[in-house]
């Protein structure tokens, strides 16, 4: 459920305040994750149809929400959504949610044009500025967050990622890093064992 804030944005980067991945570690999860093109398209994506956050050229400084936000965009333009009305759903979405990356919920849905949320009053909104959609009008949504299955959630909100079996992507462990489940041991290193 996505909640009202009166508060100015809240940054979703965690306690450091800055990211952790660079854009070449979002394209290659993006394309192991699904389609070798998903990983050509993340910054297309990251101009197109999420609205900006801070960022320095050339530094590893996306954060989980991003890449969580991306997963997100890459389902909704599948299920045909326009990146143009994505846009306009995350903006809204963060006026109404005060965070800037509102896509972390798990509450996203769509109906193939516009992009859905679940407000605190339990109620289904269309996160588009401009709906075409009269009050009361029913529609068929598809909720995006079973096409993220491997997308953990913790009160609503994505908490981490598994790219594969055995291996997940957690902001709270290894600053990120791919880790092997259940432990602290970064993937890299057994890989350099092994």
């Amino acid at each position: 459920m996505v909640t009202a804030k009166d508060s100015p944005t809240e940054s979703t980067r965690g306690q450091l305040g800055q990211g952790i991945y660079s854009l070449a570690d979002m394209r290659l999860y993006l394309a192991y994750f699904g389609e070798p093109e998903d990983g050509a398209r993340a910054l297309t994506w990251l101009a197109s149809a999420l609205n900006p956050v801070a960022h320095r050229r050339r530094q590893p400084d996306y954060s989980f929400s991003d890449l969580v936000s991306l997963f997100v965009v890459r389902e909704l333009t599948r299920l045909g959504v326009r990146a143009a009305r994505i846009r306009d759903a995350e903006a809204r979405m963060r006026k109404i949610t005060g965070v800037d990356r509102p896509f972390v919920s798990e509450d996203i849905a769509t109906d193939g044009d516009e992009v859905f949320f679940t407000t605190e009053n339990d109620q289904v909104e269309s996160a588009n500025e401009s709906s075409k959609r009269r009050t009361g009008q029913q529609t068929s949504l598809i909720v995006v967050a079973p096409y993220l299955d491997r997308v953990r959630y913790d009160d609503g909100s994505a908490a981490a990622w598994s790219p594969a079996d055995h291996v997940v992507l957690d902001p709270q462990v290894q600053f990120g890093e791919p880790v092997v489940d259940g432990s602290r041991v970064p993937t890299a290193v057994v890989a350099d064992v092994a």
